[in-house]
């Protein structure tokens, strides 16, 4: 045969193999399609049937809290929730109170918050687990890679009633994925990168369906979480978003000059039209221009986020949210309902010394009114352009803020400065590198044996000569302190 068939051949292969590839895309597009419509059919339905907690989380829960009422033991009852004991069927589900439910209606123009609460939260949950749980992982997950809905039962308890499914792929630095439509979980398989055995993140639909502000969900979560490390575990917050939707406000291009924050860029995301209709219902804008939303800010740290929620909705398809608005008798069908959204990172968090979901339980409400000084809406004043800080709320920004009411300032931890950390980092190298080569099992041993080679090596006089160039060199004194901005600055940068 000719090189030149065999050349033809070999294209024809390939393009055979391109064709079946593109033809299974095909299939797996349309059949996750499918899916996701009776995923979102299910939802929909569950959540106006009430399926799960109803009125027994309504009874049990606290609203202003979330935390178990005083009819049983916080532990049992939230074990009992955790489980989907005393869920009742066919009750309608307790949907969170707004927090300012209370307030007088108004015309439409007045600023009505309609909901808020937490949206989204991640936790980070530390235990340990046993060598049977994860040959059952490991099964089970090999067990969905042969399935042919791709997913397999989780060897794990229940959440909330329902049992939870193992995908067959995990994600980066984590081996397993196990999840349900409330709750989405990974887990570390062992050895590995140093990261938490366990990461929770609870739906939004979960968290506003058991009500008290998301704390409800929370409480069940963690509970779910000692059921799986049976030995003890510890929970805590990794980041997470809370929200409040408000209507009688809707922002315009014209008002972004008022926008005063500390981020450095201001993300403007413009949309098409100025209005839309939907099921009969004229969704109006108040103002003829074509702002869609804002953002703001670093995921890590502190991100605010200003949308149309109104609009995500119909795009998501997330139409279930329109009953927690309903709850609100003062609540416009007609009206649009803008989202403000502050997104607490993992860095902010610990800057100010949350950790534990005690600690967030605590500054909630102070974080809530950071974010709301970090990033503010105000009436621009031409005649002060200098002091933006000193120009007046919006009636919008003046609703959140009497909506949350006075709070306890932020703790606020020491700040290390990022080459300590790079130090520190270094140093945990070369000792655990020294204990490896030598053999020795204590870390403080190894450092002193280190600390003898050096003065073996170079002497005392010699260490005490080269800290006194080094301190010289980046303009510090014996306490550490810096002596000029500008040396800092270098040092830092």
């Amino acid at each position: 045969m000719s090189r030149s068939r065999v050349r033809r051949c070999k294209t024809h292969g390939e393009r055979l193999r391109e064709k079946w590839a593109k033809d299974k895309l095909r299939e797996d597009d349309a059949r996750s399609s499918a899916q996701k419509r009776a995923s979102e059919r299910a939802q929909q339905e569950r959540y106006l049937l009430g399926v799960q907690f109803g009125e027994y989380a309504q009874g049990r829960l606290t609203a202003g809290a979330g935390k178990v009422g005083a009819a049983e033991p916080p532990r049992a009852a939230a074990l009992s929730l955790a489980s989907g004991a005393g869920s009742v069927v066919g009750v309608t589900p307790h949907i969170m109170t707004p927090t300012n439910a209370m307030a007088p209606a108004g015309p439409a123009e007045t600023v009505l918050v309609v909901a808020s609460g937490i949206d989204s939260i991640w936790l980070n949950v530390y235990g340990e687990f046993s060598e049977d749980q994860m040959v059952l992982l490991d099964w089970a997950k090999e067990q969905a890679q042969h399935s042919p809905i791709r997913k397999d039962l989780a060897p794990l308890p229940p959440f909330l009633g329902e049992n939870l499914l193992i995908e067959p792929k995990g994600k980066p630095r984590y081996d397993y994925v196990v999840g349900s439509d409330d709750l989405t979980v990974q887990l570390k398989g062992p050895g590995g990168l140093p990261v938490p055995p366990m990461v929770i993140r609870i739906s939004s639909q979960c968290l506003w369906r058991l009500g008290g502000g998301g704390w409800s969900a929370i409480e069940a979560a963690v509970a779910w979480a000692g059921l799986v490390f049976a030995d003890g575990c510890t929970v805590k917050v990794s980041h997470y978003h809370e929200c409040a939707d408000l209507q009688g406000w809707v922002p315009s291009v014209a008002e972004l000059g008022g926008v005063v924050k500390r981020a450095d860029t201001l993300d403007v995301h413009l949309a098409e039209g100025e209005g839309y209709q939907e099921d009969g219902i004229q969704y109006r804008l108040a103002r003829g221009d074509a702002l869609q939303g804002v953002s703001a800010g670093r995921s890590n740290r502190l991100r605010m986020s200003i949308y149309d929620k109104t609009k995500e909705i119909r795009k998501s398809g997330k139409e279930w949210f329109r009953g927690v608005w309903q709850q609100n008798p003062d609540y416009d069908s007609s009206l649009p309902v803008w989202r403000v959204e502050p997104q607490y990172g993992r860095e902010l968090l610990h800057k100010h010394n949350i950790e534990t979901l005690d600690d967030l339980r605590a500054h909630q409400a102070a974080l809530y009114r950071y974010a709301l000084g970090w990033f503010s809406w105000r009436q621009r004043q031409d005649s002060d352009a200098d002091h933006p800080q000193r120009w007046p709320l919006i009636p919008a920004w003046t609703a959140l803020l009497a909506a949350r009411g006075a709070s306890a300032p932020l703790p606020v931890a020491r700040v290390v400065r990022p080459v300590l950390v790079r130090l520190a980092q270094a140093q945990c190298g070369y000792v655990s590198t020294f204990m490896a080569l030598t053999g020795e099992t204590d870390d403080r041993s190894a450092q002193e044996q280190m600390r003898a080679l050096v003065d073996d090596r170079a002497g005392p006089s010699a260490w005490a000569a080269r800290l006194a160039r080094k301190r010289q060199r980046y303009a510090t004194n014996g306490d550490g302190e810096r002596r000029a901005a500008a040396a800092r600055a270098a040092v830092l940068a």
